[in-house]
């Protein structure tokens, strides 16, 4: 016996025998799950590690993140903190001045949300100027699907008033036809998108790592990421050479399964006749379903509804970002291959077309026994057929609890108290017995699967408001958001043997420096990992004084 960790206040996730105090591990495998009698197979080698009553949990998963994204924001300027045009300046010129950056190089930054301005518009143009003005500025929004651009960033990218919208994109232009420095969707492809050149897989690396290593000191074991066409100046086979030889060189001390994101059905094809497929494997890194955004976001009005914002009915229904043939036609290739599609669809319009593809694809290949598991990633805005329909059909969800910390204090609003209230429907979801996970969709939110957790269970912000939660009735137990976070993130990869801890199962497990059973729910955002082990491997220790 290689590891036996006892004296713990295990939860195993399997509902017949949900606690335990020790469980040994052979290899990369469970070998036994039970009580301090395990000590009992301890051997000259055996390593026995006295947990000390602290919780022990089958690894903490995420379904849904971009490990790329993630790995590059840490070198951007970070703009979340910002509360008014103004901050932003101020920060971007300490970042300029504390990386010494000369005038004319391009400047990065993200995370900044105009609902946290004092009047919660977009910043203008000339504002945009004002905060650098020795340096173009491509500042992305913290949804990621809207990015603002100063006029030297628009100079450089080679843009005008006579540039035409992009299919599933739209560039922002005031009453007189000029360009306003906002760029939404796809329109955002057109700004450069580093300051120095095109990403090599060097830098790519770099990102990646520094990732996979953040997202092990958080406790997760395994991760979704949606990288392969995100990356500017690589290939998806770039991108899949740079993780293969990751994993070749064991650098990836979690599991890592590849939402593939493709623009076109021959593309897809192209991935097919290469010998790629679900399962394919090298190491830690896996491929899984492929990935389609259908839709914007909330925050940035570009999430498609099926009536105008009720907020801002000048944004209309919101925007699609791909043609509904189009995604069809993706979702059929994958059903053919056996992958599942994974398909981003946040408002209740998106999820229709993404219900509706799913739906056909099914119907044009009936012969097909082994349906592949099909899911929705955010499914935000809900209307209550839907949530049926979702049920009828077996499709999972692959959802983003934490994403309440901000949008439980402008659902309502964007889309009126009514829809609101059958939004965001976890509960409902979970208990109809639709396949549910947790993730973050970082660095859209933090990776740290803590705050997931306290969302999905209290719907409050990080202050507790509102007291009670928003719309309480869809509060996720513990023990339902931990399955979420948990085995649903096993079920979202095709993978049986993780997710739980039980005798056979691999060894994944995330040990937490405080028992969350005991203590009431805001004491979620107070823990922290202090171990993860990954197949057997304690990838993560902290290290006390």
């Amino acid at each position: 016996m290689d590891l036996i960790f006892h004296n713990g206040r295990i939860w195993t996730g399997c509902p017949a025998a949900p606690w335990a105090s020790a469980v040994a591990v052979n290899g990369s495998r469970i070998a036994a799950v039970g009580g301090e009698e395990l000590l009992e197979l301890a051997g000259q080698g055996t390593q026995a590690i006295d947990l000390e009553g602290l919780p022990l949990l089958p690894g903490l998963g995420d379904s849904h993140l971009h490990l790329a994204e993630t790995g590059r924001g840490m070198e951007l300027a970070d703009l979340a903190p910002a509360s008014s045009p103004g901050e932003m300046g101020e920060i971007l010129r300490a970042f300029i001045r504390e990386r010494k950056l000369p005038p004319g190089r391009l400047v990065l930054g993200w995370g900044w949300n105009q609902d946290r301005f004092p009047h919660r518009q977009m910043p203008t143009l000339r504002e945009l100027d004002a905060m650098a003005p020795e340096n173009p500025l491509v500042l992305t929004r913290v949804c990621q699907h809207i990015a603002a651009a100063n006029s030297a960033a628009i100079a450089l990218a080679g843009l005008d008033g006579t540039t035409p919208d992009p299919v599933g994109g739209e560039i922002g232009r005031d009453e007189d036809g000029r360009l306003n420095g906002i760029f939404r969707e796809n329109a955002i492809g057109l700004l450069p998108q580093t300051d120095t050149g095109p990403v090599t897989q060097k830098e790519l690396s770099r990102w990646l790592k520094n990732a996979v290593e953040k997202a092990a000191s958080l406790g997760l074991t395994a991760v979704h990421s949606d990288d392969l066409c995100t990356i500017p100046g690589l290939t998806w086979r770039e991108v899949l050479e740079v993780y293969c030889r990751l994993a070749q060189e064991e650098a990836l001390p979690i599991r890592v399964v590849e939402q593939c994101l493709f623009p076109s059905v021959a593309e897809l094809e192209e991935f097919f006749a290469l010998g790629y497929h679900p399962g394919w494997t090298v190491g830690n890194f896996s491929i899984g379903p492929l990935k389609i955004v259908s839709d914007g976001s909330l925050g940035a009005r570009t999430a498609l509804l099926t009536q105008p914002y009720a907020d801002y009915p000048a944004a209309g229904i919101g925007m699609p970002t791909i043609p509904p043939e189009e995604m069809a036609a993706q979702v059929r290739t994958a059903h053919r291959h056996g992958m599942g599609a994974v398909i981003h669809a946040i408002g209740d319009g998106a999820i229709d077309r993404a219900l509706d593809a799913i739906q056909q694809a099914r119907e044009a290949f009936p012969e097909i026994q082994e349906t592949p598991c099909h899911g929705i990633v955010h499914c935000q805005i809900t209307r209550p057929d839907q949530l049926q329909r979702i049920r009828e059909m077996g499709v999972q969800v692959l959802a983003q609890p934490v994403f309440l910390e901000y949008d439980l204090h402008m659902a309502d609003l964007r889309v009126g108290p009514e829809l609101g209230k059958t939004s965001y429907a976890w509960r409902t979801l979970a208990e109809s017995g639709v396949p549910l996970s947790a993730g973050s969709d970082s660095p859209i939110e933090s990776m740290d699967p803590l705050g997931n957790l306290y969302c999905a269970v209290t719907r409050q912000d990080y202050q507790g408001k509102p007291v009670g939660g928003w719309h309480p009735w869809e509060c996720l137990t513990l023990e339902q958001a931990l399955t979420a976070a948990t085995a649903g993130v096993a079920f979202a990869a095709g993978r049986r043997e993780e997710g739980r801890v039980a005798p056979g199962l691999v060894a994944d497990f995330t040990v937490l420096d405080r028992d969350i059973f005991t203590l009431p729910p805001p004491e979620l955002l107070h823990t922290a990992a202090v171990m993860t082990v990954v197949g057997g491997r304690i990838v993560h220790r902290r290290v006390t004084e």
